[in-house]
């Protein structure tokens, strides 16, 4: 029971990658999203256990440009949702449960105000409105129409066939285990910033004109969160590293049936709170019923 799989089909050029782990063909469908320059194993922690505890399925996508769903060419955020649209007809799911971190619960907001009848619920992961950004994000926010043009010159020479011929693709599920037996050892975060927030350390990952490209899409605006009709679970770190959680929550509350709670992370909350996060997303499937997809 709850072994994973993983499948590969094709759309609009790219072959793209996900994951999927199964208790129940007939129970709630959860779609999670992960955030900049990570990939679906960034979830297989979460899936595995959620699988375990209740009839659940689990479908965690690399979206375009990450992990195995390689990608040089011209990233749009609507390529995101017709590939998410993609899977789930792949997968034979009508319906969702969309979930995701950073970047991807950005995504899953667009996904809701997109494809509202895909949509049967959000998790929210630590979102980054753009209203709510704090340091270099809220400083560059002014200037994010720069980086599709610096991205240009790159999609250019990726298309001239100028470019590293294989990516690595970073397990996070291991890597999220040994940065917290670091952490408990030294009883510090500086080992969760020095694996995780640094832009160098995402590059030797994915295709620069790609991370510039998604950048671009964490900063661009999220739309009118009061046209979110589905309900939605909130998770919000005590931190501020990149977002402001006093201005995310009131951001938030725009949205019509929003519950919202407080873990204490840096912002990383699958690496940090992984077992807090677990709970508070059972919960939060458990009043929405069993639902199928």
């Amino acid at each position: 029971m709850g072994q994973e799989t993983t499948h590969r089909f094709r759309r609009d050029g790219c072959e793209l990658f996900y994951r999927s782990w199964s208790s129940s063909e007939q129970g709630v469908v959860v779609v999670l999203l992960h955030g900049l320059a990570s990939n679906s194993s960034r979830w297989r922690e979460l899936a595995r256990n959620l699988v375990a505890e209740r009839s659940i399925r689990v479908l965690a996508p690399d979206l375009r440009g990450h992990g195995h769903s390689t990608y040089r060419g011209r990233l749009r955020r609507s390529d995101w949702f017709e590939d998410l649209s993609a899977m789930l007809e792949h997968a034979g799911c009508r319906t969702a449960v969309i979930g995701g971190h950073c970047l991807g619960a950005n995504l899953a907001l667009r996904f809701a105000l997109q494809r509202p009848r895909k949509v049967d619920a959000l998790v929210l992961v630590e979102p980054m409105l753009p209203g709510a950004l704090t340091g270099k994000l809220r400083l560059l926010r002014p200037l994010r129409w720069l980086l599709p043009l610096l991205a240009a010159p790159l999609r250019l020479a990726n298309a001239l066939g100028v470019h590293r011929r294989s990516l690595p693709v970073l397990d996070l599920t291991e890597l999220d285990r040994r940065t917290r037996e670091t952490m408990a050892a030294r009883d510090s975060a500086d080992a969760m910033l020095a694996r995780y927030a640094r832009p160098s350390s995402d590059l030797h990952y994915m295709p620069v004109a790609t991370y510039l490209q998604s950048v671009y899409q964490v900063l661009r605006d999220v739309g009118d969160l009061g046209g979110i009709s589905a309900p939605v679970l909130a998770l919000l770190s005590g931190g501020a590293l990149l977002a402001d959680p006093i201005r995310s929550r009131r951001l938030l509350a725009e949205l019509p049936s929003v519950e919202i709670e407080r873990i204490e992370a840096l912002h990383w909350i699958p690496t940090e709170q992984p077992e807090a996060m677990k709970a508070a997303i059972e919960r939060f499937i458990g009043r929405l019923g069993s639902k199928p997809g």
